[in-house]
């Protein structure tokens, strides 16, 4: 289970003061033992199967992912500790300390008892060793033959042209060539490209083929694709395993402002501030249903929309995106929701007048103007790249 699902489980199914007391608890250890890993051991009683990349995290570290600033070794540490059963004391660690020997004080020594003596042993001499003369002697043969063939081969062998007189027409030597390929290497290699763009476009066409004339889909502001091919104008991208197309350079971007923020972050800003009343379960288990498993719990959808590469259900105000029969998107289509109020989750990743997002590790949050309202449509997708 992601690490994101078993935070977010766990914070649907215990109160504030429960995740409150955890938090404090989490940071009182860190704060002592400055260790994950021994952290662990207090609350759950056990160590983790698999070492942290980072064991040794500060408790400033420690309120700065809690205030969604993405740790890596905290979020692993997280999802860890929230899927196992949290002790309601502190254990204690398991460190093998060797006992001390009681020792007696001279008040209950007997002073009639003879006191032991120290005696330093001796040790018996060592014999020494004779050298190995015959061995040294040996070596040195070797040595001395060895050298006396190699200058044999040298001169006389690999090289028998080595006793003809040189010529005496110097050759001139090649100083402009010696010097352009040094200059070649104090050259910096060249950063490869990124290899995926998102759309900063609204609507932004997809084509079939690379001429342009045939449009295959309509993608959103925000949407993310992996680049197969790439020219001056136009990039070919992925659209699903089987599906790719083509789309206009300039409706693209390769560069995002700003950084990822934390799936826990992302996914309670979406609770409070979006109608999450049809959701059964948690909004990361809706994510990966299939149509007959939305059937299931919903009934059947208000209406259905098909195109070329995804399925849309729609359910009253929101309706959900499956491609290859499984949910990739939930989108709300009557938000209250503008750019700037987005932008309180965490700094616009990128924005126009009408369209915003922000991503997270596992997912993206997009916003979409509707014209002529007050309302906005957000989508939060997965963010699979």
């Amino acid at each position: 289970m992601h690490r994101s699902l078993q935070a977010l489980q766990y914070y649907t199914s215990h109160s504030e003061d429960d995740i409150i007391r955890l938090h404090e608890r989490i940071r009182s250890s860190l704060a002592s033992t400055e260790s994950l890993t021994d952290t662990m051991i207090r609350l759950t009683g056990d160590a983790p199967l698999i070492p942290f990349k980072q064991d040794t995290v500060t408790v400033d570290e420690w309120q700065n992912f809690l205030a969604g600033k993405h740790h890596e070794s905290l979020a692993d540490f997280y999802g860890m500790l929230v899927a196992r059963p949290i002790l309601t004391e502190d254990g204690p660690l398991e460190h093998d300390e060797p006992e001390t020997p009681a020792t007696l004080s001279r008040s209950q020594r007997d002073d009639n008892s003879p006191r032991r003596q120290k005696t330093k042993p001796i040790a018996p001499p060592r014999p020494k060793r004779k050298l190995p003369w015959g061995w040294i002697a040996l070596l040195i043969l070797c040595f001395l033959l060895g050298a006396a063939g190699t200058y044999v081969y040298s001169n006389y062998l690999a090289s028998p042209k080595s006793s003809a007189p040189d010529a005496t027409v110097e050759q001139p030597v090649a100083v402009e060539e010696s010097t352009t390929d040094e200059k070649t290497d104090d050259k910096p290699e060249a950063r490869p490209e990124a290899n995926v763009l998102f759309v900063n476009t609204r609507n932004s066409n997809i084509y079939r083929d690379e001429a342009l004339t045939d449009v295959l889909y309509e993608a959103d502001f925000g949407d993310g694709y992996r680049i197969l091919e790439a020219s001056d104008s136009i990039s070919k991208v992925e659209l699903t395993d089987e599906l790719t197309g083509y789309i206009k350079n300039t409706d693209t971007t390769k560069e995002l402002s700003g950084d990822t923020i934390a799936d826990e972050t992302l996914l309670t800003w979406v609770n409070d501030n979006l109608d999450t009343s049809f959701v059964t379960e948690t909004l990361i288990d809706l994510i990966g249903k299939s149509n007959a498993e939305l059937n299931s719990l919903y009934a059947a959808p208000d209406r259905t929309f098909s195109d070329d590469v995804n399925d849309y259900l729609f359910y009253g105000n929101h309706f959900f995106t499956l491609q290859n029969d499984r949910v990739i998107a939930i989108d709300w289509s009557e938000a209250d929701v503008t750019n700037d109020k987005l932008a309180t989750l965490a700094p616009l990743q990128l924005e126009s007048d009408t369209s915003a997002f922000v991503t997270s590790n596992s997912y993206r949050l997009q916003r979409f103007a509707k014209d002529g309202t007050d309302l906005s449509r957000v989508r939060l997708a997965e963010q699979n790249l």
